[in-house]
């Protein structure tokens, strides 16, 4: 074969290969998006699909676009999630350690969970195995963990007036979610979210994690300030048959889980309440004198000089058997009404460590019982040293 013959076909097969690698890249996204839903079909109690695929090799991702997944029965008018777009792609970061991990990134995630008197009419997500259809899609462990202009609703349609409460402009940051870095501490996770509520409030948490446990560990900061009392008449109406005419309300808590143990606070403070105007009310007289008491309650055991009604819940057990010490919170009204009111800030009374079973505080206080008799160790040392060295050179001096 000639040397022209030959270079012709070393062209015509770069060439070929080329072309391949073009029509396969093309036809990748159809094979792909194929696959997702027949993944999200088989979901327990859910159907789902997507419109499309967007695959990008360079960076090792591929991108979901328009997911949307549906309670399976026709009875929940809301889907469960939907999303614009889900980013899966590998993390770079982590390849700076020599690990392969990825990162999810959810844009315009939506997720409404839904109350009803019956399981049909409900949906909570629960029903559904989510880690197994999330290893199929994504067959490496995640590591990063992100949400952007997020809502999550909490709906139901089956109360009058309906209940509809909602969380919007949700941003989450989930950070080391494998332990890549920091691995000898106890939570070297780190969490930031923030979102804003219905009536304007604003939402804070803050915290670190360990999710490599079967039961994840964490110790959790929440602020919620500002939100307007009476953006909640449809949820109060519903389930407490009264409204409010003004007010605003606050939340605080610390909340710490340790093998499965928690340990924390709710601190609810409500300020300038008023739940009934009697000029403004529409209602049947039993309805009226129920706001009354509600109104007269309020009133009697806040603290007027604050115009703020609080208390303290205190949370303590295992997450199968949560305890709520009802009457501290009772006694809290009290404190916060007549001996001094509740401050609008974390308590920091709570940490990781308070939530720990006995045998691991036992543990742990044999390790800082370990680490500061090597502090004496190294102080003792230290001191020597320092004589010793005054010594000589006091030697020195006279010699000299």
């Amino acid at each position: 074969m000639s040397s022209v013959l030959k270079r012709h076909w070393g062209k015509i097969t770069l060439l070929s290969i080329v072309v391949i690698l073009i029509v396969a890249r093309l036809m990748l996204p159809y094979f792909v998006t194929k696959y997702v839903n027949k993944v999200l079909a088989g979901l327990d109690g859910y159907t789902g699909k997507i419109d499309d695929v967007d695959i990008a090799l360079i960076r090792g991702a591929y991108v979901i676009q328009g997911l949307q997944l549906d309670k399976v029965g026709g009875k929940v008018p809301v889907p469960f999630v939907k999303c614009e777009n889900i980013d899966l792609s590998v993390e770079w970061r982590a390849l700076l350690h020599l690990e392969v991990k990825a990162e999810v990134e959810l844009e315009k995630l939506v997720l409404n969970f839904v109350a009803g008197p019956t399981k049909e009419t409900s949906q909570s997500g629960k029903e559904a195995d989510w880690t197994e259809a999330l290893d199929k899609l994504l067959p490496i462990q995640v590591n990063r963990f992100e949400i952007n202009e997020g809502t999550i609703t909490y709906k139901d349609f089956h109360t009058s007036p309906k209940a509809n409460l909602y969380l919007n402009n949700l941003e989450l940051v989930a950070t080391n979610l494998s332990n890549i870095v920091d691995k000898q501490k106890a939570l070297p996770s780190s969490v930031y979210v923030s979102a804003n509520s219905i009536g304007n409030g604003k939402l804070l948490i803050t915290g670190g994690l360990n999710v490599l446990k079967k039961i994840p560990d964490a110790d959790l900061n929440v602020k919620f300030t500002d939100a307007d009392l009476t953006s909640l008449n449809e949820f109060t109406k519903a389930y407490g048959k009264f409204d409010f005419e003004d007010g605003q309300l606050a939340l605080f808590s610390e909340m710490a889980m340790a093998d499965g143990q928690i340990d924390g606070y709710v601190k609810p403070i409500l300020h300038h309440v008023k739940v009934l105007n009697w000029s403004k009310e529409n209602e049947p007289p039993l309805n009226k004198l129920w706001q009354g008491v509600v109104g007269v309650t309020e009133d009697v055991f806040k603290n007027h000089k604050k115009d703020q009604f609080a208390t303290k819940v205190e949370i303590h057990g295992s997450i199968n058997n949560t305890e709520t010490d009802v009457w501290g919170a009772v006694m809290n009204v009290l404190r916060n009404g007549f001996i001094e009111a509740f401050q609008k800030k974390l308590d920091e009374s709570i940490n990781y460590k308070a939530a720990l079973s006995p045998a691991d505080k036992r543990e742990e206080k044999k390790e800082d019982r370990k680490e500061k008799r090597e502090e004496r160790r190294e102080e003792r040392k230290a001191k020597r040293e320092a004589k010793r060295e005054a010594h000589n050179h006091t030697k020195e001096e006279r010699n000299g």
